[in-house]
């Protein structure tokens, strides 16, 4: 008699169905502006919006972030905005265009990014030209101190009075190469041309996640502390390894536009520490556009004017020294921040983590978008008058784009609401699992990582409990001759455990 042959063991048919829903949370639908309001809050630049979208084969929404950010960099410090005595705001906007691969961000992005480039030709052609004048004036300028220094040396042995030094012997200061975008660079390096050009810079990046998760590449300390003081525009130190004086940047301001997946947003918001940084993101996640193919074309020329109408903006100076030129509201448009302030608070109470924070941060996120709003429409037309108040209809325009439709979008971005404490941190836990493929730890193998809220032993037996209530682990016990030790096996079926 013949026996049948052993079926192998395999450890995932003895594990359930593991609860995949809380580490993929379901996401709302992209929140659709109308028409009527996108003209409303965009005005001038509403044609010319859709208009680059359409050619662009992109969402409005990634062509509007990346217009507004832009503009902020080109007003960058020489204005500032103030709702009221006590509360300043730099024009500095940070954008973030979430999307698939194939959604079209980095179309969007190159539709407002071509006219900079021209800008920025512009620019470095001018300085070549500033350069090669410097370096002949510097060679005269060499002849004549040496000539100056043997006059002067000539006089001294025949005890005579030495002439003076003429001021051709000195070509002066080299000029400064103007810069608008960087896409890379050390915080030293950054500081270094705020520190020469004043006004201000925009970091452009195709794809975001990798700057904002190596943001300790360059520093023991971490550049997070940078980052964070280029939002707020202000004064900053940075120490160079070179030089034992460090460089002091009057107004540390740096825009900041780019894209990510939502997968890598998902990892960066289950990895990241909450300090505020995310929640500074304007951010927009809209469904993909059909395909189509464009007839319209994009009037590069009208941006490229506009934009370089927005640097031409000259700072306000006292005592020599350059200072940001501040902006007042209207009373009716402080009336009107005031009551989206109210709205603000009634929205915080529904929310927690990081949607809560950013919605503390929407306030003055409307006063810089309202404040490049008023600005947009005057760079939109030569000899429009100045905005040298923010009006209520300027606000007003700000709190509909930011409260009412850029904050649904940053709701739909962060993965819904965000999960209350337990479930937030068995997210993160199960993303080291997943992600490193373990078959089996224990709790102070979590505590070990250092992970912010995942330190203790109370957070992380409550997340360990949610895991393990979805199947996702099963705890057993070790005699080890004293204190049992408490291990975790990790189900297979969850594609972590190999």
């Amino acid at each position: 008699m013949t026996l049948p042959e052993p079926i192998p063991f395999r450890a995932e048919d003895h594990w359930p169905e593991p609860d995949m829903r809380f580490a993929a949370p379901q996401r709302p639908p992209a929140p659709v502006m109308s028409p009527a309001d996108f003209a409303e809050v965009f005005g001038p630049w509403a044609g010319w919006l859709t208009c680059a979208a359409e050619v662009k084969g992109a969402p409005v929404d990634y062509v509007a972030l990346a217009l507004l950010t832009t503009a902020s960099a080109a007003i960058g410090n020489a204005r500032w905005f103030s709702p009221w005595n006590g509360w300043k705001e730099p024009p500095v906007l940070w954008a973030m265009l979430v999307g698939e691969p194939s959604a079209g961000k980095s179309p969007a992005l190159d539709a407002v990014a071509d006219p900079v480039k021209d800008i920025e030709r512009a620019l470095s052609q001018d300085y070549q030209s500033a350069r090669q004048a410097w370096k002949d004036k510097d060679e005269i300028a060499s002849l004549a101190l040496a000539q100056w220094k043997a006059d002067a040396k000539k006089a001294l042995a025949e005890g005579q009075d030495a002439p003076a030094k003429p001021d051709a012997a000195d070509a002066g200061a080299p000029p400064i190469r103007e810069r608008l975008t960087i896409t890379d660079a050390t915080t030293e390096k950054v500081a270094e041309l705020l520190a020469q050009t004043w006004r201000g810079l925009l970091l452009s990046r195709d794809e975001l996640s990798g700057w904002l998760a190596s943001m300790d590449r360059y520093s023991g300390g971490g550049d997070r502390p940078f980052w964070l003081e280029a939002y707020g525009g202000r004064s900053y130190p940075v120490d160079r390894k070179s030089s034992p004086e460090p460089i002091i940047v009057d107004h540390l301001s740096v825009a900041v536009l780019g894209g990510t997946q939502p997968d890598k947003l998902a990892r960066l918001l289950v990895n990241t520490d909450d300090d505020g940084l995310l929640a500074r993101f304007l951010t927009v996640f809209p469904e993909p556009v059909p395909l189509s193919r464009p007839r319209a074309q994009i009037d590069v020329g009208a941006l490229r004017a506009a934009l370089e109408r927005l640097r031409s903006l000259g700072p306000w100076m006292e005592d020599g020294i350059k200072r940001p030129f501040v902006i007042a509201f209207t009373e009716p448009a402080a009336d009107a921040l005031q009551a989206f302030r109210g709205q603000c608070r009634a929205w915080e109470t529904e929310a927690a983590g990081l949607f809560k924070g950013h919605i503390g941060k929407l306030p003055g996120l409307a006063v810089r978008v309202a404040g490049v709003l008023a600005h947009l429409d005057w760079a939109a037309m030569e000899g429009a008058p100045y905005p040298d108040k923010i009006d209520a209809g300027h606000i007003r325009r700000a709190c509909l784009l930011v409260g009412e439709h850029l904050r649904l979008h940053a709701f739909r971005a962060y993965g819904a609401a965000t999960p209350p404490e337990d479930i937030g941190n068995a997210r993160r836990i199960a993303d080291v699992i997943r992600r490193e493929g373990w078959q089996s730890f224990t709790a102070r193998d979590i505590q070990r990582r250092g992970l912010a809220g995942l330190q203790l032993a109370k957070p992380v037996g409550a997340a360990l409990d949610v895991l393990e209530q979805a199947d996702w682990l099963m705890r057993y016990r070790e005699d080890t001759g004293g204190k049992p030790k408490t291990t975790y096996a990790v189900n297979p079926k969850t594609g972590a455990a190999s």
